[in-house]
């Protein structure tokens, strides 16, 4: 290539001359673009039972003009002189013309949604409706630059090409429209090359996140490891080598398990051993658990990486964490994005199933790394709200049936809400077969019934009657609230009355409640028949390896009662090691919105004495039922598949969120705040560790800082207890000020 020539004076990105970094030119980005996004396809459609070859042609034309737009000389000049800044003609445009000129509708779509994301199917088309009136009007066009754009489209092209950038090889096949999986996929594809090259030019690509598979070699290696923990005769000790050969020898055939399993039967390990078979014997390319809540991501990632993590390997390369479900669209901070390139990955029900249905290009740009990857949903009940499940069930039996993909479905208290036809409908309602034999399966409820045993408190209690309560109970106790606020509240009163306590909550960063969860390991391991509580929220319920002599549950949901009891005498040690449900009806107590259905449940179980006639999973599936019917939820279960089959993709992703609050992320580090604001890179690692989730109405109720970037990262002003309360120090000192009309200084 002539680098005195036209191709390095026609520009895709500017440079940035304080850090030494020259322009990249428009040529050299389309290349890299095309190369990257024909890869990605190429290896997902590896493990495709009925390829489509337009997806893979589609990909081709969208990655070489995706950014033909930024051939306008306007833009260029911009290009050439400024170093930051929006482009003054939408660069977009352009490429949409011309893919639409040539039928390569998709690859169209695509380009148009690269930087703004899936679109709108319907208000698209009544955009073409309305060109006959207005040609400014036409479906993926920008109203304000169409004519100007296609009275220059000839001269775009024909400069495009004159810069050795030539038409991929492949045919422009004609058939029925795709549908929204391989839609997103294929955006997919676009924007992680477009995101990754733009990294790479501008020295902020992390390398490689990945290593190589060796699923025969880490199966070796967790046989090894398990072993090791092979000790003692008790109940509990049998129940998990039974429950590991029965994983270890499950069926290839079978797309999806249930696995009911309790707490302390070796889960994690178990399923991964049929992951692990599973992907050795199909040749698959990712193993990903998803679990609950993020707190849980950081414990499953030591278990695996002390079993797999093989020697001179780097355990960050093999097991990836991710932790907060943020993903960025900032030039600048898209190194930070969490990519789905380690062998096995440990990420949030939130991240998988977000990016499952997604439509924003930073979400969306993992989806490609799904194809041949083994999944363990882990607490699968607590995943997601019921009435997503049908919609995501359609996609997870398409990833079984159609990429190669396999899953595993596991809890302690497995709801078997895929049977229910009420829930999921006639369509989608259906048998999934139960990895674990129904005689190990009746032997772990007979365990599970003598270990933990449910009461219920029967009065509402006030904020001070609570903290009597808990002070008259001995033990290591464990309170899990409904709110972050209620638990900072509760733990900052029973420190008031000179009581050991703990707080974890989502108010922690990280690095933080990863230093409270080892205090609490010590106290418990080091410490028996000390008094004292730990006061959490739901972040704790599931999943969490500790056990307490006691648990308080605030009335919530059965299915998180039974959870709770996980926490509570772990090892059976105890004969029915009681876990307590409550009600606290206080001025200074936030009640949570969102149980006020099923609170209801769990109060008729108890009245009904359910715990004592029937099984934990069936009480867990009679719950999840009720709950469905007394919050009757068909018609947004036939709304999403409505937007989904006219192409609405913003409003599917909008729907199908699992958390619909939507967050911002908080850094509590001052001298982290002040390098991002700077411009400074820092290890996508150690940001996710100092920072937290506030959302969107606090933030701007608290008037946070943004460091920039777009409004995507905030830094926290007031006052963080990393000992204690975390950002609830900062906000609980506010309300007092707010309700005492004053401060001392």
């Amino acid at each position: 290539m002539d680098s005195d020539g036209l191709n390095l004076r026609v520009l895709a990105h500017s440079g940035r001359r304080a850090r030494g970094i020259p322009p990249q030119a428009y040529a050299d980005h389309a290349r890299a673009v095309f190369e990257r996004a024909c890869a990605n396809i190429a290896k997902a459609e590896a493990y495709c039972t009925n390829a489509d070859s337009r997806v893979h042609a589609a990909v081709a034309w969208a990655a070489l003009y995706h950014d033909l737009g930024k051939l306008e000389p306007e833009n260029q000049e911009v290009l050439r002189t400024r170093e930051s800044g929006s482009l003054p003609i939408n660069h977009v445009d352009a490429g949409v013309a011309y893919l639409l000129a040539i039928e390569q509708t998709e690859a169209a779509m695509a380009v148009y949604a690269h930087h703004n994301g899936l679109c709108d199917l319907p208000c698209e088309r009544a955009k073409n409706e309305r060109s006959q009136q207005d040609p400014s009007q036409a479906a993926f066009r920008d109203e304000l630059i169409k004519q100007q754009t296609d009275q220059r489209l000839t001269e775009l092209v024909t400069r495009h090409k004159s810069l050795g950038i030539f038409d991929p090889r492949v045919r422009l096949p004609r058939g029925p429209s795709m549908y929204g999986f391989h839609r997103r996929l294929l955006l997919s594809c676009l924007v992680d090359a477009d995101h990754h090259d733009t990294a790479r030019h501008y020295g902020k690509e992390n390398g490689p996140t990945g290593c190589a598979c060796r699923w025969e070699d880490r199966i070796t290696s967790l046989d090894r490891y398990v072993s090791e923990l092979r000790k003692g005769t008790t109940v509990r000790s049998k129940l998990r080598t039974a429950i590991y050969d029965a994983c270890s020898r499950a069926s290839l055939r079978e797309p999806i398990w249930a696995c009911e399993s309790p707490v302390g039967t070796g889960k994690t390990t178990a399923v991964m051993a049929y992951l692990l078979r599973a992907a050795q014997e199909l040749r698959l390319r990712h193993i990903l658990v998803v679990l609950p809540f993020i707190n849980i991501v950081d414990q499953a990632v030591k278990v695996y990486r002390k079993a797999l993590v093989l020697p001179g390997e780097n355990p960050e390369q093999v097991v990836a964490a991710h932790h907060h479900a943020v993903d960025f669209q900032s030039t600048d901070l898209r190194y930070l994005t969490m990519l789905w390139e380690a062998p096995i990955i440990v990420t949030t029900a939130v991240q998988f199933f977000e990016t499952l249905v997604g439509y924003q290009p930073s979400r969306i740009r993992k989806l490609h790394q799904l194809p041949g990857s083994a999944v363990f949903i882990d607490e699968a009940h607590a995943a997601m709200p019921i009435h997503l499940w049908p919609f995501m069930w359609g996609q997870i039996k398409q990833l079984s049936e159609h990429w190669t993909c396999r899953f595993v479905l596991a809890s302690g208290s497995l709801a078997r809400f895929w049977e229910n036809i009420r829930i999921m409908g006639e369509e989608r309602a259906c048998k999934v077969p139960q990895i674990i034999p129904q005689s190990l399966a009746t032997e772990s409820e007979g365990y599970e019934k003598q270990r933990m045993k449910p009461e219920s408190k029967p009065e509402a209690l006030r904020l001070t009657s609570l903290c009597d309560w808990i002070q008259s109970l001995k033990g290591a106790r464990l309170v899990i609230v409904n709110t972050v606020h209620s638990a900072a509240v509760l733990a900052r009163q029973l420190q008031d009355r000179k009581i050991r306590v703990l707080h974890l909550s989502t108010a922690l960063a990280p690095v933080h409640r990863h230093r409270i969860l080892r205090r609490a390991r010590r106290w418990l391991r080091s410490c028996k028949g000390m008094d004292w509580v730990m006061i959490a929220t739901s972040c704790i319920e599931a999943g969490v390896d500790l056990s307490f002599d006691i648990g308080l549950r605030e009335r919530c949901r059965v299915l998180s009662l039974i959870q709770t009891g996980g926490r509570v005498n772990r090892d059976g040690a105890e004969t029915g090691a009681t876990v307590w449900d409550f009600v606290v009806q206080d001025p200074r107590w936030k009640q949570h919105p969102e149980f006020e259905h099923t609170r209801s449940v769990v109060k008729e179980i108890f009245q009904e004495n359910m715990w004592q006639s029937l099984s934990t999973t069936q009480i867990a599936t009679y719950s999840l039922e009720q709950e469905f019917k007394r919050r009757p939820n068909e018609n947004q279960i036939q709304q999403i598949d409505k937007l989904e089959q006219c192409g609405n993709y913003p409003a599917v992703s909008k729907t199908t969120q699992i958390i619909k609050t939507a967050t911002k992320l908080v850094i509590i580090d001052p001298h982290m705040a002040e390098r991002i604001r700077g411009g400074d890179r820092v290890r996508r690692t150690e940001l996710l560790l100092n920072s937290v989730q506030v959302w969107v109405d606090r933030v701007e109720k608290l008037a946070l800082p943004t460091i920039g970037y777009k409004e995507e990262v905030y830094a926290w002003p007031y006052e963080y207890d990393p000992q204690f309360l975390g950002i609830m120090a900062g906000v609980l000192k506010l309300n007092d000020i707010e309700e005492q009309g004053y401060a001392i200084i």
